[in-house]
């Protein structure tokens, strides 16, 4: 045994540790306050996301060095890798089609809605998390709002990321191409994107605009 680990040893048995706290009640009497099968059905898409996330870039022998960056927005992961791996190049929606007011009452807020005329399409995700709202046939922009911001990214070195703000909120900006989970869609190649974060919502913005058309439309963004 090393001189150190000794002495850390002998130093051990002199050391006066508070008592253990029982954290347990005070976590239980919280989660307690939250409908349970919200929170079950919250915790059941969050970690199928992460894993859905870890497995197609790390499916892709580059990406298994690739930089995770966050950009100061909780749940949202882009990885870099040095090739995208192969996914879908369709538009199709996975989830319910509702109605603004459907997706409000079930959604517990309100979705933002831009200036740029009524939607096309609204969808709710499967699990009442998510809400989609899809300008345009075909599709030219898609706006997505959830308060449970679990999105992840992944492209190359060559392609940008621009951190931005959004009326004071941060965000960021990546171009296309690049690869795209979200609760609507199998990964999918996606176009230009904006994702930021407003009062605990987390918003994306996809479509073939630059980013200063995003980022006005962003700032247009009110309650119906």
């Amino acid at each position: 045994m090393a001189e150190l680990d000794r002495e850390l040893l002998a130093l051990g048995a002199h050391v006066m540790l508070p008592a253990e706290r029982d954290l347990w009640p005070g976590v239980f009497a919280r989660l307690a306050e939250r409908p349970r099968t919200h929170w079950l059905r919250v915790a059941a898409v969050a970690a199928a996301a992460l894993a859905a996330a870890v497995g197609i870039a790390f499916a892709v022998p580059p990406a298994r060095s690739a930089i995770l960056r966050f950009f100061g927005l909780e749940g949202v992961s882009i990885t870099r890798v040095g090739k995208l791996p192969p996914v879908t190049h369709g538009e199709a929606v996975v989830g319910q089609r509702t109605t603004l007011d459907g997706a409000a009452r079930r959604l517990g807020f309100a979705p933002l809605l831009p200036d740029v005329g009524a939607p096309t399409a609204v969808y709710l995700d499967p699990s009442d998390v998510a809400v989609l709202l899809v300008y345009g046939r075909p599709v030219r922009l898609r706006l997505e709002e959830t308060r449970l911001g679990v999105f992840s990214k992944i492209l190359t070195f060559r392609e940008r990321v621009n951190r931005v703000t959004v009326n004071g909120d941060p965000g960021v900006w990546l171009t296309a191409p690049h690869v795209f989970e979200d609760f609507f869609s199998q990964p999918r190649l996606a176009a230009n994107a904006l994702i930021w974060e407003h009062d605990g919502i987390t918003l994306r913005l996809e479509g073939r605009f630059t980013k200063s058309e995003a980022l006005h439309i962003a700032r247009s963004l009110r309650p119906r």
